[in-house]
C-alpha cells in the first residue's frame, strides 16, 4: 500500500476518533449544564477559536479532507456541513456562557450602597442576563438536535470506510466508545451491517490488519478467537500458525517457530478470493532463517 493511501486512510480514522471525542465532550458539557455546574473552562475543551478544542480540530479535519477535495462524496460533504453548523452554534453557546460567568452582576452585599442610576444599570444587566440564559438553553437544544444528526451521519461514514484496513481494528479497539455513541444494539447492528458474518469476520479482518502491521501477538490472539467461533475456518487457522511462527521467531524461540511454520505450510486450502501465496512464500523464507539460526546455536 502506498504511503499516500496509508496516510489518507489514517486521516479518515482519526476524523472518526475526533468525532467521538466531540460527542463525549458535548455530552459532558450538557450534563454539567443540567446540574448547574458548567463553567467556561469546561466548554473551552469542547469548542474554541484557537485550535485547542476537539470541535475546532474536527472542523479543520473535515475542511481538509472534504471541503478541499474534488473526490469527496455527498455524505462526506454533508458531514462537513453538519460539523460546521455544530461549531458555529457551539461558539455562540460559548459566548453566552462567558457573558454569564464573567459579566453577571454580583451586588448582593453592596445593594444598599448603590445609587439609583447604578441600580437601574444592574436591573438592565439582569434583564440581559435572563435573555442570555434563555439563548444558552436554546443553544443546547439546537446542539442536541445537530448531535443526533452527527451520530447518524457518523454511522454512514464508518460504512463508507469499511474497506479500510484500519477500520476493523478501530471498531474493536473503540468498542466501549462506539457503544456509548450508538448504544449496545446499535453497535451490534453496525457490525452486522459492515461484516456479513458479524463478530467473526470483524475479528478476522482486524487480525489480518494487525498482521500487515506486524503485530503478531495481537493478531494470533484474535485469530485464536475466530477459530473458537468457527472451527472450520481453515484460513484463520493457517494465519494463526503463520502469526505464531513469526511471533516466536522474534522471541528467539526458534524450535517453536519452526513447528508453527511447518504446520502452517502443511495446510492446503482451496480458497476463492483469498490468495495465501504471499504468506506461504514468506514462511518458506522464514524456515530458512530459522534453520540457519538453529544450526548456529548448535555450533555455539
Amino acid at each position: 500500500m502506498e504511503r499516500t493511501q496509508i496516510n489518507q486512510e489514517k486521516n479518515k480514522i482519526d476524523l472518526i476518533k475526533e468525532s467521538i471525542c466531540v460527542y463525549k465532550k458535548c455530552i459532558e458539557c450538557k450534563t454539567l449544564y443540567r446540574n448547574g455546574k458548567l463553567c467556561f473552562s469546561h466548554i473551552e475543551d469542547f469548542v474554541d477559536d484557537r485550535g485547542r478544542s476537539c470541535l475546532y480540530r474536527l472542523k479543520e479535519m473535515c475542511h481538509t479532507l472534504y471541503r478541499k477535495s474534488n473526490e469527496a462524496t455527498y455524505k462526506e460533504k454533508l458531514y462537513d456541513m453538519t460539523v460546521g453548523y455544530i461549531f458555529h452554534e457551539a461558539m455562540k453557546l460559548r459566548e453566552n456562557l462567558y457573558q454569564l460567568e464573567y459579566y453577571r452582576p454580583n451586588y448582593a452585599k453592596e445593594i444598599a450602597q448603590l445609587t439609583e442610576i447604578e441600580k437601574k444599570i444592574i436591573h438592565e444587566i439582569n434583564a440581559l442576563t435572563k435573555k442570555t440564559e434563555k439563548r444558552l438553553n436554546e443553544g443546547f437544544k439546537e446542539i442536541k438536535r445537530l448531535l443526533k444528526e452527527l451520530v447518524a451521519q457518523l454511522k454512514d461514514l464508518i460504512k463508507l470506510y469499511k474497506d479500510s484496513y484500519l477500520m476493523p481494528r478501530f471498531i474493536l479497539e473503540n468498542q466501549k466508545d462506539l457503544i456509548m455513541v450508538f448504544g449496545k444494539k446499535g453497535y451490534e447492528r453496525l457490525i452486522n451491517e459492515l461484516y456479513r458474518d458479524g463478530m467473526e469476520l470483524l475479528m478476522f479482518k482486524a487480525a489480518k490488519s494487525y498482521l500487515e502491521s506486524e503485530y503478531y501477538d495481537i493478531s494470533k490472539g484474535l485469530l485464536k478467537k475466530v477459530i473458537a467461533l468457527n472451527k472450520n475456518n481453515d484460513i484463520a487457522r493457517f494465519l494463526y500458525l503463520y502469526a505464531s511462527a513469526y511471533y516466536f521467531y522474534f522471541k528467539n524461540r526458534f524450535q517453536k517457530a519452526l513447528n508453527f511454520a511447518k504446520n502452517a505450510l502443511s495446510i492446503h486450502i482451496s480458497t476463492e478470493g483469498e490468495d495465501l501465496t504471499p504468506y506461504r512464500e514468506k514462511l518458506i523464507e522464514l524456515l530458512s532463517d530459522i534453520e540457519r539460526e538453529l544450526k548456529r546455536k548448535k555450533m555455539e
